[in-house]
């Protein structure tokens, strides 16, 4: 199952895309899971997501990528949120108030691109989605 969850960028509008499943628990209550194996927490999910969008600045994203500023807000995104398996970017129609075009850049496409342009990412080995102090904000 995926989830969506909106993240606003100054004046960008994105979807940062998790995938998950219910499975049993090692007490065999069924619970949602992140497909790592680790616990979902939707609070924990929306509080790192708004510190990501309150701290989010153009200097920030730009030091991923100075050229292209979708793609140095998807990197912003994923250094934050390491778990996620895509970034969906919208744009909203002027008229009508509904999306105008959509895009999606799965996580496969995303590392490609880290590694063909060889950014240097913050790799997170502590981050835990339930403990706020392993956060790279």
């Amino acid at each position: 199952m995926l989830i969506e969850k909106k993240v606003k960028l100054k004046n960008n509008f994105y979807y940062v895309v998790t995938d998950v499943e219910y499975k049993m628990d090692k007490h065999g209550y069924t619970m949602l899971f992140f497909k790592d194996g680790k616990i979902y927490d939707g609070g924990c999910f929306s509080r790192l997501v708004e510190r990501c969008e309150k701290s989010y600045t153009y200097k920030k994203a730009r030091e991923y990528d100075g050229d292209i500023g979708f793609i140095a807000d998807v990197l912003y995104l994923y250094d934050r949120i390491p778990f996620l398996t895509g970034v969906k970017d919208v744009y909203i129609g002027n008229d009508d108030n509904i999306p105008y075009s959509v895009g999606f850049i799965p996580v496969e496409e995303i590392d490609k691109y880290i590694k063909d342009h060889k950014i240097k990412m913050n790799k997170n080995p502590r981050f835990d989605l339930n403990n706020e102090e392993t956060w790279i904000i």
